[in-house]
């Protein structure tokens, strides 16, 4: 197994705010990069995108990433573009298996990694206003949502002094230090997992005070929503959360090719083998599989409007989740996820390659996506979401 040093996959983009979560950490490549890419220290730099004609129709996207996905070497894809609170843009590119030659349909599903991360503030958000948790509840110890069930009490008082709005914010003094523990041990179970960072980690800062990004402690709120409505991660937010907005083909995803849900896509990489990775255990924080129209549907509850109504308020939302307007990526080894959420115009962009410069491919996608949306006059009236 080769392991995977500082990944810190995903990133938080909120609009009108400034923070260190526009940042993309810089990562040493352990394996050949996307054709035509190179690792990107320096996501201010555009040289490397090869600029495109301006377009007035979506027919003009279809032909222009098919151009992009050629000069990139990238196998599938899929984008939903959202308008006005309608699916007007659906559209499948590529191969889902290029050893079976299975080409992405619509409904094909890929991992969707940190883009599970809104999807567990959601979950959060829900509960909270369900009055069943609260921001400023502590995390560990006696007075914990999860007590003293995981390693071995007592805690560090830095440990019990941990609330569940600084997890959320990643705020609270975890670090990647030596190594994102998510990526690895990955024979052990989540408990075990969990167990061993609270008995041999140390918090770096104290909690509240510092901004470093942590998937580890997106894992806890997947424990913490477990414990606060007595319902397994997955299910609570398969029957609280996208139940309620008509999405029933997410899962959480499975480890091996050969537990690939029907019509999952297949994950290619150099990077590392997307099926070394114990991704099932990453549920709360880059677990979900997704269609592009699933996602797009998640959007439309969540970006302010009320053509359809949010599942929840702006003042039940936390985070960037409360704006309306939000972004949010991410990538694994074998997948690269784009998501923009907003009114008028949201989109989501899948891809089932995914390599060590990630953030490369992913400024390319995004500068694609935003530029088309700026750049097209005359959009569909169709509703998709009303097709199968």
């Amino acid at each position: 197994m080769k392991k995977i040093c500082l990944l810190i996959i995903g990133l938080i983009l909120v609009t009108a705010c400034s923070k260190s979560e526009d940042r993309f950490p810089k990562i040493e490549p352990n394996g050949a990069p996307l054709d035509g890419v190179t690792p990107d220290e320096n996501t201010d730099d555009n040289s490397d995108v090869t600029p495109v004609n301006t377009v007035s129709t979506v027919s003009e996207i279809t032909s222009q990433f098919e151009t992009l996905m050629a000069q990139y070497g990238l196998q599938g894809a899929q984008i939903a573009i959202t308008r006005n609170s309608k699916l007007v843009y659906l559209e499948s590119f590529g191969k889902a298996d290029t050893e079976e030659g299975d080409l992405v349909k619509e409904n094909s599903l890929f991992r969707i990694a940190s883009i599970s991360k809104p999807i567990t503030v959601m979950a959060i958000s829900n509960l909270i206003a369900d009055n069943k948790l609260s921001s400023e509840d502590f995390v560990f110890g006696p007075n914990g949502i999860l007590g003293e069930t995981y390693g071995t009490p007592p805690y560090e008082s830095n440990e019990q002094a941990i609330t569940v709005g600084q997890l959320i914010e990643h705020r609270a003094g975890f670090t990647d230090d030596p190594s994102d523990i998510m990526f690895e041990d990955v024979t052990l179970t989540q408990s075990d997992l969990i167990g061993k960072v609270l008995d041999e980690r140390s918090l770096a800062y104290t909690p509240g005070n510092t901004y470093e990004y942590s998937n580890f402690g997106y894992a806890l709120l997947g424990r913490i929503i477990e414990k606060a409505s007595d319902k397994t991660y997955e299910n609570y937010v398969k029957q609280d959360v996208l139940g309620p907005m008509g999405i029933t083909n997410m899962n959480i995803a499975l480890n091996s090719a050969s537990e690939a849900f029907d019509k999952e896509v297949r994950y290619y990489s150099n990077w590392t083998s997307p099926y070394e990775l114990n991704i099932n255990r990453m549920d709360s924080h880059d677990g979900w599989v997704s269609s592009a129209k699933s996602l797009a549907l998640f959007a439309i509850f969540s970006d302010g409007n009320n053509t359809v109504p949010d599942l929840l308020t702006s003042d039940a939302s936390l985070s960037y989740l409360a704006n309306g307007s939000w972004r949010h990526e991410g990538a694994l080894p074998g997948t690269v996820s784009v998501m923009n959420v907003g009114y008028p115009t949201s989109y989501v962009v899948l891809l089932n390659r995914g390599e060590a410069n990630f953030a490369a491919m992913i400024r390319i996608i995004k500068e694609f996506m935003d530029q088309k949306i700026k750049d097209t006059t005359e959009w569909p009236t169709e509703n998709l979401f009303d097709t199968q």
